[in-house]
This record gives C-alpha cells, structure tokens and sequence, in this order.
C-alpha cells in the first residue's frame, strides 16, 4: 500500500494510538532516574517531559532532566506539567499561553511515538477562561493526529464542571489527595461508581498506597508514586486492580 507523504503521519499516529488503547495501566513518572527493563502486561509509562513554571506575567520552561529507560514496546506517553507561584498568580496571558503550547508541541514532536501527550495543569478559577484559550491553541495538534490529555482536579468532574470536552481526546480526574472534598467525592463514587461528567468516566488518576475508589467501566488508569517505581510495586498494582478498579 502506497500512502501519500502528508498521510504518512496521520497513518503512524493512528497505529499509535491504537496501542495505547490496548494500554489498560500508565505509571506517572516524574524527574527522577527510572528504569523499567519490563512492564506489566498492558501497562505503560507517563512521563514528565517538561515543566512550565509561571510567576506572575514570567514563565519558564525546564526538561526532564534525569534518565528514563523503558522496555521496547511499551506505551510512552510525554506530560507536560505546569507549576503555579502561589505568591505571584498568574494571569496565563498570551505569551505564558504560548509557552505552555511550545513545550506540548516539542513533545509532540520530539520522539513521541505514541501519539498522545497529557497536559497536567490545576488551573485555578481565575485562569479558567485562558485555559480554555490555551486549548484552542492546541487544536491544529489534533488535527494532525496527535490525542490531547489532560489532568482535572476531582471536583471538575462531579460538582465543577467546566472543562470543555470537545477540545480534548481524554480527561483524567485525579482521585487522591482530594483534601476537605475527598469524604464526599469518595462517597459518591461509592454510590454510582464513576463521575458524574460523562467525559471524565473513561480514565482515572490514581496514588499508590492510597484507597482507590470503586470505578466501573473506565478504560485506563494512570497511577502515581510518590518514590520511584520498583518491581515489587507491579504486585501492588494488581492487589488494588482487583479490589478497588472494576
């Protein structure tokens, strides 16, 4: 089969994509020395690529520093973090927009075969608007091929619901340290098992070693490790899959 060139990567992301749909379990990695020489069965990695700091109107960006090996074949998908000054908010204007955008696409495009990259940023209420703007800068990634993720803040998919879901491929609520909303947001999932923002029910933002809330129907989970990653931990993985991950 012969493909024009301007095909050629849409045809290469989709492939992509395709195994990182089969990907059921993606361990966080942020900037530390990590190997894993094997994974799990249809686990892969998330690993911090860049992080995008902002103070007040400044924003700078940093690379992962440290080295990071994984096994050939698994799934490995780039975040991009950002990084609040709680002394100096931050306004997320055009230019800490831009920023923002330049780190996603250098991880769009710099190695990543998976064809996803996740945005995890906790914008706060202020910034929602830009947030939204910055999204809408990200669009033409998309329609290159390229899947968006992005981490959400629990109560964005229960009682807060503002994310647009149309500008993004995958929303992961995270589902710990939820601080003084953790008892209630818990409970309900108790009660229906998944969230109440139908676009926030295929993915799940897990901790290891914290009670992870019964969910049903969701397609992947990305688990947190507040250390380094060891193989004994995989154990873990399953023991919590089997009684808290339906």
């Amino acid at each position: 089969m012969r493909l024009r060139s301007a095909a050629l990567p849409l045809f290469m992301a989709l492939l992509a994509q395709e195994g990182v749909a089969q990907t059921r379990t993606l361990l966080w990695v942020w900037d530390r020395p990590q190997l894993f020489a094997s994974l799990p069965e249809a686990t892969g990695v998330a690993y911090l690529h860049a992080t995008v700091r902002l103070s007040g109107t400044e924003s700078r960006t940093s690379w992962r520093q440290w080295p990071l090996r994984v096994a050939p074949g698994a799934t490995v998908v780039p975040v991009v973090h950002v990084a609040l000054d709680n002394l100096s908010p931050s306004p997320l204007d055009d230019a800490q927009q831009q920023a923002i955008a330049a780190a996603i696409e250098h991880a769009a495009t710099h190695g990543n075969r998976s064809g996803w990259v996740q945005l995890d940023f906790e914008a706060r209420r202020s910034q929602r608007e830009a947030y939204v703007a910055l999204l809408r800068r990200l669009q033409p990634l998309r329609q290159g091929g390229m899947r968006i993720s992005a981490t959400a803040l629990a109560s964005w998919c229960m009682d807060d619901p503002w994310l647009p879901a149309g500008l993004l491929d995958e929303i992961v609520p995270m589902y710990f340290r939820m601080g003084g909303e953790s008892a209630r947001i818990r409970q309900r999932l108790g009660t229906t098992g998944k969230a109440a923002v139908p676009a926030c029910r295929d993915a799940a933002g897990l901790m290891l070693g914290e009670d992870w809330p019964a969910l049903r129907d969701v397609k992947r989970r990305y688990v947190f490790h507040a250390g380094s990653w060891k193989n004994e931990d995989f154990e873990k993985l399953q023991i919590g899959n089997r009684d808290s991950y339906k």
